[in-house]
């Protein structure tokens, strides 16, 4: 049946690229998954046309790297609302979202996902389903519940990279220190108001010497802050699964985008 399949996804391109429409019907003629026909496809070599703008920046064979990439985000608010739907658009395969909050009004100015119906309802189950809708081939983990980073470290062990998108100084410490120990790629990144850092495989004891609390609460984040730490982020995890460009390992950037400021320092 394999080259049935592979048959069928030849002859049915839109200019050389797989679309959605041929997906469904293979998945009706040879009873797959959307996810297992995508895979098949990127297999031979042929991406799937929801894809045909990555093509200058990603080849097939790194977009099929991605397809079998599984990133954890830890926070899905602000941060990692915004960051789990570029990895999804992206192409990465599997996400494992942790989050033990409710979407509130005042989540509407920034995170992504969140809407007047969302409101009340867990921000993992209402971003699992907003992701699944953008892109099918995904497979989305949703754990409700407050992150600890001695205790959920075993559902850490298979990811390929954790993302802090946490609000929690004494948490991305800890989670920090964590991947460290178990030798996991850790993409950190703090924002408040028009300020931000990020650093990736880095302890982070010279930015959090004494843990406490963010200052997000009181100063608040507008929409364009968050959006803009979220793509920095989503670009360090997409360079190190494909080992491309420059990332902040063992560095530390500052942005102001007040007034245009960044500044990149030794970790």
């Amino acid at each position: 049946m394999q080259n049935q399949i592979e048959n069928f996804l030849k002859e049915n391109l839109d200019d050389g690229f797989l679309p959605i429409s041929t997906c469904k019907k293979c998945m009706q003629r040879f009873s797959l998954t959307f996810r297992e026909v995508e895979k098949s496809a990127l297999e031979l070599g042929i991406a799937p046309l929801r894809y045909k703008r990555n093509q200058s920046t990603i080849s097939v064979q790194n977009q099929l790297k991605l397809f079998n990439s599984h990133v954890a985000i830890i926070g899905c608010g602000g941060l990692g609302g915004h960051i789990s739907e570029c990895l999804a658009r992206i192409g990465i395969g599997e996400l494992s979202l942790f989050d033990f909050d409710v979407f509130e009004e005042h989540n509407l100015n920034r995170q992504n996902f969140s809407h007047v119906n969302a409101i009340g309802r867990k921000k993992v189950e209402v971003v699992k389903e907003g992701l699944e809708k953008i892109n099918p081939a995904l497979h989305v983990n949703a754990y409700h519940h407050k992150f600890e980073p001695q205790t959920d470290i075993k559902k850490l062990l298979h990811v390929n990279i954790v993302v802090d998108a946490l609000d929690n100084p004494q948490t991305k410490l800890e989670l920090a220190f964590t991947c460290k120990k178990n030798s996991i790629d850790f993409v950190h990144g703090a924002i408040a108001g028009m300020n931000g850092q990020f650093s990736t495989c880095n302890t982070l004891e010279h930015l959090y010497k004494d843990g406490g609390k963010g200052i997000e609460a009181s100063i608040g984040n507008p929409s364009f802050s968050v959006t803009f730490a979220a793509s920095i982020q989503s670009a360090e995890v997409v360079k190190l699964l494909l080992s491309i460009g420059e990332t902040l390992k063992e560095k530390i950037l500052i942005t102001n985008l007040a007034e245009n400021e960044f500044i990149q320092l030794e970790a």
